[in-house]
């Protein structure tokens, strides 16, 4: 239980956030930005942001789900494990930076934001990279303030118009 009181009836991070209400308006709005602007598959930040929860070891982010993105009970093993072998090339590449981001970002290179650029475009890169900011942030916030776990298939990518989970 977090040493922090949410706020109602709500999921624990937006329990959270409640407490700085436009902190969570912002927040939610900046977000659900990286997923609305196609310049990143979704499944690609699915599966980053499933892979830095199991980096984390964040048992509360891992519960969340994308409803529409078909990940497979193999697939959801393999990103535990760290064995991309299976995912596509793009996967591979943004899955590639996901593994550096959490506890190694400095050694995220050139080469591996290329990599991804010459899949994604710059401008896709560019929202991976801050897409893994947000991932690894929510992950850390919810380790930090020792939040519950709240297993969602959501319709709508984590955080979007819906609750923050």
């Amino acid at each position: 239980m977090s040493w922090i009181a949410g706020a109602g009836d709500f999921p624990p991070l937006e329990g959270l956030f409640a407490h700085r209400p436009e902190l969570l308006s912002r927040y939610k709005a900046f977000y659900s930005a990286l997923w609305d602007d196609g310049l990143v598959p979704r499944r690609v930040l699915e599966l980053c942001r499933l892979r830095i929860a199991a980096i984390h070891d964040c048992a509360a982010e891992w519960a969340v789900r994308d409803a529409n993105v078909a990940l497979d009970s193999p697939e959801a093993a393999a990103l535990k494990r760290g064995d991309f072998a299976a995912f596509s090339a793009g996967e591979q590449a943004a899955l590639a930076i996901a593994e550096q981001f959490p506890f190694q970002h400095h050694a995220v290179s050139d080469g591996d934001v290329a990599a991804a650029a010459e899949v994604f475009g710059e401008a896709g890169a560019v929202t991976l990279m801050v897409a893994l900011a947000f991932f690894d942030a929510t992950c850390r916030w919810k380790l930090a303030f020792d939040l519950e776990e709240w297993p969602a298939d959501l319709d709508a990518p984590p955080l979007h118009e819906g609750a923050l989970v």
